[in-house]
């Protein structure tokens, strides 16, 4: 007996998916209920089990809803370049530097996607662009896969490539989408005068979310053992490097009533002093005004495994910069949209009075 009933929550979950598909910007429950008819409760469940299971996913608590990294790594399946390409496309948004994507061809690297920065004429990268691999950072990127030798060690160690090309720096890091072996590289190219260890941190950054986003459980490039990252403290200099990086912080305090509390937040690292700001409707500010002692987490989820801790006093402060630079702050570390109203932002300065950082595995 053939089964010819379809199924009404399986077409309106899908409605979902191809709605959300065709707006990069996102959507909101509120559009998806007045566009397709549906009712409140249904939506957010269907929204709540779609975002479960990876193919949705929400920018903060109270964000737009995108397609969700589950929904790339069937799309990267079957398409993987092109997947690659419409993923390229969101993280160059980020960069003010000229960025590419390139593959490997033979002994060759071949530029498919590329991106002019906030100076075109300098580092320009053109699609088509084709370079032996042994003379591009992106080239070194593959060759440290299959190259014995202390250039390519470094590499696989650091996990980024870079190559001085006249005046120029080129930098380079590997997408994996299986965590390991790179299949792609991201990479910039720049005056060495502008070169900083934040870049080089938002270039892997970027490299390992979209290697994530491919189907990557992890991202431990050309497959560094952890036996290769002995713990040790990391130096002021490389806190304040590390601090530079896209991640999300885990704030920790007391309740009015004593009881410990965790949220995370997004920030902004302003030196000497890093800069939260709260979603409009968040209980956790009036927790620090009573409570002002926190402490801040901040890690990385593949090696070198680094992770800092600050602590000191929250203040409530307006950022110098406005809440509009503050949004604007934020939405460029992030690569996302700001998802609510602009009014009403609570931000809070943490100045540090005791900072400290390590790297590595727990010795043994």
């Amino acid at each position: 007996m053939s089964y010819i009933q379809r199924v009404p929550a399986v077409e309106r979950a899908l409605q979902i998916l191809e709605w959300i598909a065709e707006r990069p910007e996102g959507s909101s429950p509120s559009d998806l209920m007045e566009r397709l008819g549906l009712s409140r409760t249904g939506t957010f469940a269907l929204l709540n089990t779609l975002k479960a299971h990876g193919y949705l996913e929400q920018a903060g608590p109270r964000g737009r809803y995108r397609l969700g990294p589950r929904w790339w790594t069937l799309a990267a399946r079957a398409h993987p370049e092109r997947t690659l390409r419409e993923l390229f496309r969101t993280e160059a948004q980020g960069f003010s530097e000229s960025i590419a994507l390139v593959r490997p061809a033979g002994d060759e690297g071949v530029v498919i996607e590329a991106v002019p920065g906030r100076y075109p004429l300098i580092g320009r990268w053109e699609i088509g662009e084709r370079f032996p691999l042994s003379r591009s950072a992106a080239g070194w990127v593959f060759l440290a896969d299959r190259q014995a030798g202390g250039r390519w060690e470094r590499i696989r160690r650091k996990g980024i490539a870079r190559r001085a090309a006249g005046s120029l720096l080129e930098i380079a890091a590997p997408i994996c989408p299986d965590g390991r072996r790179p299949y792609a590289a991201l990479a910039v190219r720049l005056p060495a005068t502008r070169a900083s260890p934040a870049l080089s941190e938002s270039l892997r950054a970027a490299a390992a979310r979209l290697s994530h986003r491919l189907g990557a459980p992890t991202y431990q490039p050309y497959a560094v053992e952890p036996s290769e990252l002995p713990l040790r403290r990391l130096r002021l200099t490389e806190i304040a490097a590390f601090l530079e990086g896209p991640w999300i912080a885990r704030l920790i305090g007391l309740r009015a009533d004593g009881r410990p509390y965790a949220v995370p937040v997004w920030y902004v690292w302003e030196r000497p002093a890093l800069w939260i700001a709260a979603f409009p409707g968040s209980r956790w500010p009036d927790y620090v005004r009573t409570h002002p002692r926190i402490t801040l987490l901040i890690d990385e989820p593949w090696p070198p495994l680094r992770r800092v801790r600050v602590e000191g006093e929250a203040l409530p402060l307006s950022f110098p910069e406005g809440p509009e630079g503050l949004i604007a702050r934020l939405t460029h570390r992030y690569r996302v949209d700001w998802p609510l109203p602009r009014h009403d932002l609570e931000t809070f300065r943490i100045l540090p009075e005791r900072m400290e950082g390590r790297r590595g595995l727990i010795a043994s």
